[in-house]
């Protein structure tokens, strides 16, 4: 990662604890919100930087074509 990235992390990391400061009983994190109904071990192949091998599982468990499960896999990370 980046300098930038490091940043923008960081940023949204605080952003997050904010909210989740405000809103303790309702609040959902970005990077799970993102995720919702997405199957667990594509999710964890997305975000251990394995795209190619989370959409082969996407496409495994789904069906779906390659177009749709690469749009999914993307809308994770």
């Amino acid at each position: 990662m980046s300098e930038i990235d490091y940043g923008a992390r960081a940023r949204l990391d605080y952003i997050e604890n904010q909210l989740e400061a405000l809103f303790p009983d309702t609040y959902v994190p970005f990077g799970a919100a993102n995720a919702t109904g997405m199957p667990a071990a594509v999710v964890e192949l997305a975000r251990a930087g394995n795209p190619i091998a989370a959409i082969k599982e996407y496409r495994n468990i789904t069906g779906a074509g390659l177009a749709e499960a690469k749009a999914a896999v993307e809308s994770i990370r």
